[in-house]
């Protein structure tokens, strides 16, 4: 905690220097920028090593390593922003209008391939022991070698490691921030849903309602030179969600469209499925964890067991932990008990 506060001081003294620039002439703003961005950058390979050769470190594994990575990248973030903001070169739009329609057009083969396959799923005979079904299609940045950074006419200008930069900002996104997808499309499926592959993208919910033809351009998107282009959610979510610049996001050459199924059969030892209770009968209920009971630890009688199973079964909250009839102590009320829990879940 004391870490994360002195960093966090740190970054709030970075950014007010950095604010004391703004009164500059931009040709000599920009060389700050640029000496203060190569300064940056020298300081994250300190930590992480080198992403392209055999002296890259595990940086990612230890959190206050992490956390100051991250504190960098965001500094690295905002002196790119910055110089772009100024030069914002014709090359530059150029690019920005092919990295947008290309991940539109990524964005449209997500939404579309993910539709055919859970179609294709749902058109499959059923199988009455599938407890759950899952077809989810996300759309991710690559970022695993060199080759997933290409390099362009402005490189010298901005004067940064973009290939090395931007891959370390890969791994603290997959490695440390959860991997998280730019789109995702995960329709709902449950074994009433009553979905059916004859039904409207929106029916099913893999429509791409996000994309609506209203721009995404926010923050550094929002440029007088990029007014013109619709700016698509995919590129919003690189730029704001995941902390690229837009000068990396010109650059990252390759990324993954990915449809994954999985079918799932859950099961207990005594055969009842997922979710059980909720077509169970009271006294169904209350025999399943009766017949556990016969084999509760010695020493643990009757009430206490079927207390402790029920509350770390259904992970009672002390709330309504406290409405329950405490059979702990007298055996007599241990049906009771498992009636009202049936009560909560029903």
């Amino acid at each position: 905690m004391k870490h994360s506060i002195e960093l966090f001081d740190q970054q709030m003294k970075w950014f007010e220097s950095m604010e004391t620039l703004e009164q500059l002439p931009d040709e000599e703003k920009i060389g700050k920028y640029r000496d203060e961005l190569r300064k940056v950058e020298r300081s994250i390979l300190r930590l992480t090593g080198d992403p392209l050769g055999f002296s890259s470190k595990r940086w990612e594994k230890n959190e206050k390593a992490a956390e100051k990575v991250e504190d960098l990248l965001r500094r690295r973030y905002h002196l790119l922003s910055k110089m772009f903001e100024i030069h914002c070169s014709e090359a530059e739009v150029r690019r920005m209008e092919i990295v947008n329609d290309n991940l539109y057009s990524l964005t449209r083969d997500l939404f579309s391939r993910t539709g055919k396959m859970y179609r294709y799923i749902l058109d499959l005979p059923a199988d009455p022991k599938d407890d759950d079904l899952t077809v989810e299609g996300t759309l991710k940045y690559w970022g695993d070698s060199a080759q997933d950074v290409l390099h362009l006419e402005d490189d010298e200008f901005y004067g940064s490691d973009f290939t090395r930069m931007i891959l370390v900002n890969a791994t603290l996104q997959r490695d440390v921030k959860g991997d998280l997808e730019i789109i995702s499309c995960r329709p709902f499926w449950h074994p009433g849903c009553g979905h059916k592959s004859s039904m409207s993208d929106a029916e099913l919910d893999i429509d791409n309602h996000l994309d609506d033809g209203t721009t995404w351009a926010e923050s550094w998107l929002r440029h007088p030179k990029l007014d013109h282009i619709c700016m698509c959610y995919a590129t919003h979510a690189v730029v704001t969600h995941q902390d690229y610049p837009v000068p990396d996001l010109l650059r990252m050459n390759t990324f993954e469209v990915k449809v994954d199924v999985t079918v799932q059969q859950i099961s207990e030892q005594d055969g009842t499925r997922l979710f059980w209770w909720k077509d169970c009968s009271e006294q169904e209920f209350v025999d399943k964890f009766m017949h556990e009971a016969q084999s509760r630890p010695s020493g643990e009688s009757l009430g206490e067991f079927v207390w402790r199973r029920g509350i770390e079964y259904f992970e009672l909250q002390p709330d309504i932990i406290s409405r329950l009839p405490d059979c702990r102590k007298d055996d007599t009320l241990a049906e009771d008990f498992l009636k009202e829990v049936r009560n909560i879940y029903n």
